[in-house]
């Protein structure tokens, strides 16, 4: 008999929540987040999207929310682009009380990270760097085929490195109160604010060279094979190729343009196989 599971990605626009029998996927649902709501409200809609899904022999809930995650604890430590009052949220508590199995947390793109190196590309490279580009960007970071998490499990926030990217107009405020984040220059958000001021071209020939800025960064840091990235903000049609070629021209050193840029196959669904894991 195959063992059931629920699984959640939860980002800052959307959630998308599938059941799974072992390793597959077999129902999938994708609703608003609701995240700027109250506390109680974005409680209420994960709840609920988990009853959507709910069969009697479901064994575990796995969930990967993109914030600052206590994964020991399971434990929503703050969010950027979240209502503040949401932190502090003992998630894997709350939801264990209600479903009655065990639930586990994480950080969204660590799970990413982990599907990547179980399911998909990661599992060519002993060294890589997972990133996501939704309505933030989130990182993570894979040495000697192991998460690497850093002292409080922050590892791998690279939305908030500061960049000396390109914008027209004042620089933009970032859901952390600071400018010259990289992912208040890059992201998916930022990419509809040129895009509603200038389309969705210039947006593209703006936002490329702020990724690559941003890439090319981490690369010279961390020496990595691989980049895998994925993100609704990849799926736009040329960008990520513009982006590779906008790497290759701002890496410091010949030698890394040898690092593999990637674009994720198994997309969203890598961090719902890697919550569970």
């Amino acid at each position: 008999m195959a063992t059931y599971s629920i699984a959640l990605d939860i980002g800052a626009t959307k959630t998308a929540a599938a059941l799974l029998a072992g390793n597959k996927i077999i129902k999938k649902v994708v609703k608003p987040t609701g995240a700027g709501q109250n506390k109680t409200k974005i409680l209420k809609n994960i709840s609920g999207l988990i009853r959507s899904l709910w069969i009697p022999n479901v064994k575990k809930i796995g969930i990967g929310l993109a914030g600052q995650i206590d994964a020991k604890k399971g434990i929503v430590n703050s969010t950027v682009n979240f209502n503040k009052d949401f932190r502090q949220i003992k998630l894997a508590e709350i939801l264990k009380k209600e479903f009655k199995v065990p639930v586990s947390l994480d950080n969204d793109v660590k799970c990413f990270a982990q599907g990547e190196l179980k399911f998909g590309q990661g599992r060519y490279f002993n060294n890589f760097l997972a990133l996501t580009f939704g309505t933030g960007i989130g990182g993570a970071v894979i040495i000697d085929q192991k998460l690497y998490r850093g002292k409080n499990n922050l590892a791998g926030e690279f939305g908030h490195l500061k960049i000396a990217g390109t914008w027209s107009g004042e620089t933009p405020l970032c859901g952390c109160g600071q400018k010259y984040c990289f992912e208040s220059l890059a992201s998916g958000r930022a990419w509809h604010k040129l895009a509603k001021k200038y389309g969705e071209k210039s947006a593209d020939k703006i936002i490329a060279p702020n990724i690559a800025v941003g890439l090319a960064n981490l690369a010279t840091a961390f020496n990595p094979e691989a980049i895998i990235v994925a993100g609704g903000l990849m799926d736009h049609k040329g960008l990520f190729e513009k982006v590779r070629k906008e790497f290759n021209l701002k890496v410091p050193y010949p030698v890394l343009r040898q690092t593999r840029l990637i674009k994720s196959k198994l997309g969203e669904n890598a961090i719902l196989l890697g919550a569970l894991l």
